[in-house]
């Protein structure tokens, strides 16, 4: 069991062969837009790795937060080929998906904020349980209640948007740095345990109204 893992969400075009006990393979350009260079990347990827597209069993694409355009073209050419070659397609966020690769972390009881830098001073937030469960929606928000959100809810911050983060706000106990780096073997091990959860690919666009909220305390459920 091969799957293809497509992601572009993180102004790069990333590809990736998983299977149940690994993650295979990665190839990733920054380079170029994701529209030029998918094609090339994956047939790379499958050359590499000594494998033909009719190996592949699924795709997994990463359905955003990020550039609009990036996201749209990752999941026209994820649903293009799972309609072509009769495969499944699963779609997950990339904030879900790096809090499904950090579990490992994860202390038994605690809640955690899933960062990812957006554009200028903005950024993608979401909270999840110590099992990778969502508690919350996905929002993007400027910074300047990230701090206030951590100490009144009791979060302990994560992702690649916590580099940044470290260095704005005095809260480096509450702080985990991480790479933007999504294990996908461990994604797979998720889909294939629900999938269900997983089949509705619709792309994760974050509005402006929404960004532009003044306070990001109001998207967290009240059991939180």
């Amino acid at each position: 069991m091969i799957f293809l893992c497509v992601n572009t969400s993180f102004n790069t075009c990333s590809i990736n062969l998983a299977s149940k006990e690994k993650t295979i393979i990665c190839n990733e350009d920054s380079d170029n837009p994701p529209s030029d260079i998918i094609p090339t990347l994956v047939k790379d990827s499958l050359k590499s790795a000594s494998l033909k597209v009719n190996d592949i069993s699924g795709i997994i694409t990463i359905l955003g937060p990020g550039n609009y355009t990036s996201i749209r073209v990752g999941i026209a050419f994820s649903l293009g080929l799972s309609k072509s070659k009769s495969i499944p397609i699963y779609g997950i966020s990339a904030l879900e998906a790096i809090s499904i690769s950090q579990r490992r972390i994860f202390k038994k009881d605690e809640r955690y904020l899933v960062s990812i830098k957006a554009l200028k001073d903005e950024f993608f937030f979401q909270v999840f349980n110590y099992l990778s469960e969502p508690l919350s929606k996905p929002i993007k928000s400027k910074l300047y209640n990230i701090e206030k959100l951590i100490t009144e809810k009791d979060l302990v911050l994560i992702g690649p948007g916590s580099r940044e983060i470290r260095g704005l706000i005095d809260l480096k106990n509450r702080i985990i740095e991480v790479k933007d780096y999504i294990d996908y073997q461990k994604v797979l091990l998720q889909i294939i345990e629900k999938p269900d959860q997983y089949n509705n690919i619709v792309p994760l666009y974050l509005s402006d109204p929404l960004a532009e909220k003044k306070d990001i305390s109001w998207f967290v459920k009240k059991e939180i």
